[in-house]
């Protein structure tokens, strides 16, 4: 569940550090106060994309924390294992996002990457947004919605994977299935191309040591010159640096007799001669074995020149020119053993297609079962919330022979609002209000079984009031007596059924505006909801009323 929660230079929030305990709990405040800026962090600090515009101004970044308790979430403690990041009963989740569009993510102090919070965000926190009837149309989330229910997980990974290694394979015979000539023009250019680059007998490391065997003999004028003059300079002038630096270390030899202080200059004096005189000595060397042998110059340059223009012809580097062979000389092992390979690949295009077939059917046996006892639940939800009618999930094959990473099936929403009316897709009944209500009905059902510890409603009561109301929020209220649940709510009726009440404000200071959250005790708990009943203006008789709700629940 979600301890702790801190923000700091988020939008018109300065710094906020938020505690927060089991149980139902309810955001009030009105519109603008910066309720949704909460979610926005929470989402955020989850994996959410993240834009610049939402810095606090004049802030270098902003910054959020989430301190979650995970001592009973098997799926986070064996990914954090995993991942070798310590921890013990909390998970500390923080997320910076500066001005210039940097982005960073930690896991108990360790950086991870952005999508690694998304992974694990789904295992701490389900969100339903005050839209998200609006989403309810697709299919995609019909079907997500469906499969959220179900307890078949294990059952959609098989699915998705085979699915992806058939796709892989199919891409492959795909690859394998070309025209024969093209098949045959492949082979001959394949076969040149080894063929000229097997002739060029290319060395692993020839083309930088050919480069530095060029580089060295198209200046071999200059080299020798320059060491000649510097080996004079050093040994062989009438006044060569040797003997002035031995004449004079004998002379300070001398003088280190009279002050000994002296030692430490004469030794280096001493190792500097030794030196020059190596370096001469390498010199000579060096002169004695230079070979400038124009014909060997020529030889380099013919060779190189065949290395660039192979290079060119394949549009490579010169030095891939190795790889390059083993390469071709691979792809025309795969071409002429295609025959062998193809034969191989269509039968397991066709094992994989058993195997696909099998889980997709399982998948559906799975989904009509969980669809039915769903609609059963949703349905009876329906009448609590004022509705009449029914609610039905259609599991049917999809239109086209295609394999699909969902499986094969086809999933729709259908409802009936009136007694007698019959089922139809619930965009061509529902109306906004039930829409709305029927949403919410379906998301408190299949997110019962689900196992995410904290489940957050933004809103999703909009659209309804009066008894409806009440209803909405003691079905929350009984979600909470196993998970933490936050409601985002306008309506008093279902602020009264939390059981911790926060209330969201907003400050105007020196010209700045600043968001604050107040956790409410009992006596502005009741005003809070006397406000939401009656406006600006709170009456004897809005308290009295804000005070029996919060008694009757």
């Amino acid at each position: 569940m979600l301890r702790q929660l801190v923000i700091n230079d988020l939008a018109v929030i300065d710094s906020l550090n938020i505690d927060f305990k089991s149980g139902m709990t309810v955001l009030t405040g009105e519109t603008g106060a910066g309720k949704s800026i909460l979610l926005d962090a929470l989402g955020l600090v989850l994996g959410d994309r993240a834009d610049t515009n939402i810095i606090r101004g004049g802030s270098e970044k902003a910054d959020i924390t989430a301190i979650f308790s995970i001592n009973n979430n098997t799926y986070i403690n064996e990914r954090l294992t995993e991942m070798e990041i310590d921890a013990d009963d909390e998970l500390f989740i923080r997320r910076t996002i500066t001005k210039e569009g940097r982005s960073r993510a930690y896991l108990n102090n360790t950086p991870v990457p952005v999508q690694t919070l998304r992974d694990i965000g789904e295992y701490l926190v389900d969100i339903h947004g005050q839209h998200a009837h609006q989403s309810l149309s697709r299919p995609q989330t019909q079907r997500e919605i469906l499969d959220q229910a179900g307890a078949y997980n294990t059952l959609l990974n098989d699915v998705s994977t085979v699915y992806h290694e058939w796709k892989q394979v199919n891409e492959q015979l795909q690859n394998f299935e070309t025209s024969g000539e093209d098949f045959e023009a492949r082979l001959t250019l394949l076969r040149y191309q080894i063929d000229e680059l097997t002739q060029l007998e290319l060395g692993e490391s020839e083309y930088e040591t050919l480069t530095e065997a060029f580089k060295r003999q198209s200046h071999s004028q200059d080299l020798i010159e320059s060491c000649q003059r510097i080996l004079t300079e050093l040994s062989e002038s009438e006044s060569p640096l040797y003997s002035q630096l031995s004449q004079h270390q004998r002379a300070l030899s001398e003088l280190c007799s009279i002050d000994n202080s002296l030692v430490n200059i004469c030794n280096l004096l001493d190792s500097a001669t030794i030196q020059v005189d190596e370096a001469s000595s390498e010199l000579k060397d060096y002169i004695d074995r230079f070979d400038s042998d124009i014909s060997q110059l020529n030889s380099i340059e013919k060779r190189l020149d065949k290395i660039h223009e192979l290079a060119r012809k394949h549009k490579i580097k010169p030095e891939a020119l190795v790889e390059q062979l083993n390469q071709l000389t691979l792809q025309l092992n795969q071409l002429e053993g295609g025959q062998e390979q193809h034969e191989f690949l269509q039968k397991k295009k066709t094992e994989l297609s058993q195997s696909y077939l099998k889980f997709a059917n399982d998948l559906s046996g799975k989904r009509k079962i969980t669809a039915k006892k769903i609609a059963l639940a949703v349905t009876e939800k329906m009448h609590e919330l004022g509705m009449g009618g029914k609610f039905d999930i259609t599991v049917d094959s999809v239109e086209d022979s295609k394999l699909h990473s969902f499986g094969m099936d086809k999933i729709t929403f259908i409802v009936s609002t009136n007694p007698g009316q019959p089922l139809r897709p619930i965009t061509k009944v529902a109306s906004g209000g039930e829409l709305s209500r029927l949403s919410l009905a379906i998301q408190i059902i299949a997110s019962k079984d689900n196992g995410v510890p904290t489940m957050i409603f933004d809103e999703v009561d909009a659209g309804i009031s009066g008894g409806i109301a009440e209803i909405v929020g003691k079905l929350l209220n009984s979600l909470a007596e196993h998970r933490q649940i936050f409601c985002v709510t306008h309506l008093a009726q279902v602020a009264s059924c939390g059981n911790n009440h926060l209330r969201v404000i907003k400050n105007t200071n020196k010209g700045e505006t600043y968001t604050q959250v107040i956790n409410l005790p009992e006596q502005e708990r009741i005003d809070e909801i006397a406000r939401m009943l009656a406006g600006k203006e709170i009456t004897n008789e809005s308290r009295a009323n804000a005070a029996q709700m919060l008694e009757s629940v």
